[in-house]
């Protein structure tokens, strides 16, 4: 008989009884067949094989050296599989999860709400990972990823905007409060701008310039590789900022940024949350997904 092609698990799950119970009498009352049926599913077994199982003693029988051992690597090739089911059920309902986001929206937006999820769901297990600048998820593959991206805008998680911020020192130490929509414009691109720049995603402020219809080109504008770095010299009164919505709410909120003008533009790119491919995610991992989507998408 060639390897490959054993008989069914079925098969082999009459053989256990029959080696079990010594009978195959007793092995068609546990497995509710007829006594004829388990003769003739042995005999098949063994014609499929080529070995004889069982040395027939009238209505009792006993194990060959060969059903011995072909019984003990069954009992351990079964076990191996239902060890490696309960692994994979384990995982399944493990509370322990990963999630690799972009370092502006995790201190921006999800660090100052992670102690209202752990007290919603004090039974999961978070780990918050760094993407790289790129966006390109780590090797080592965590349960979820949040990313920045024009793609999927079927996915989205929220509707993001873009608009100047800086910080009230700055707007007064410029004279920015009571300014002119026209004159206001022309005041902040010739202001020392601070931008940031990722390779999957354009500029901020050309997309800003370029959807409000501006033509006016800035004369001062330093990129950074993070958005949470030119939010931060923002605050600290160095510059003119591109907010967005997620991003800069809590600094509008708290006043350590305000608006500068009325000028929104939607934003090209957006958050979205991707599973792991290599597999369906845990529990921990659906509970924090549909959270954030829920909390998102009520932003």
């Amino acid at each position: 008989m060639s390897i490959g092609l054993l008989p069914s698990e079925k098969v082999f799950r009459v053989f256990e009884v029959c080696a079990t119970h010594q009978s195959f009498t007793v092995a068609a009352d546990v497995l509710g067949v007829s006594q004829s049926a388990i003769s003739q599913q042995i005999k098949l077994l063994e014609e499929t094989l080529g070995i004889d199982l069982f040395q027939r003693h009238g209505r009792q029988v006993s194990l060959t050296t060969s059903g011995h051992n072909l019984l003990v690597a069954q009992a351990q090739a079964f076990e191996e599989i239902r060890e490696a089911v309960r692994k994979e059920c384990q995982k399944l309902n493990s509370l322990e999860v990963s999630v690799q986001v972009f370092p502006g929206f995790s201190v921006r937006w999800l660090l100052p709400r992670l102690e209202l999820f752990m007290t919603t769901h004090p039974e999961v297990s978070l780990k918050v990972l760094t993407l790289p600048g790129d966006g390109t998820p780590s090797a080592n593959g965590a349960d979820l990823t949040i990313l920045y991206t024009k793609q999927n805008s079927d996915q989205w998680l929220t509707r993001d905007y873009l608009f100047p911020v800086a910080s009230p020192k700055f707007i007064a130490k410029h004279d920015l409060a009571d300014l002119p929509p026209e004159d206001l414009v022309q005041k902040i691109v010739s202001l020392p701008l601070l931008g940031e720049t990722f390779s999957n995603i354009d500029d901020s402020w050309g997309e800003w310039l370029r959807g409000s219809g501006i033509t006016l080109k800035p004369e001062n504008l330093c990129r950074y590789p993070q958005s949470n770095m030119s939010l931060l010299l923002a605050e600290l009164g160095q510059g003119i900022a591109m907010g967005r919505t997620v991003l800069v709410q809590d600094a509008l909120a708290s006043g350590s940024l305000l608006e500068l003008g009325d000028i929104k533009i939607p934003a090209p790119a957006n958050y979205i949350l991707q599973e792991n491919l290599g597999g369906p995610i845990n529990k921990g991992a659906r509970i924090f997904s549909n959270w954030l989507s829920s909390f998102l998408r009520s932003t």
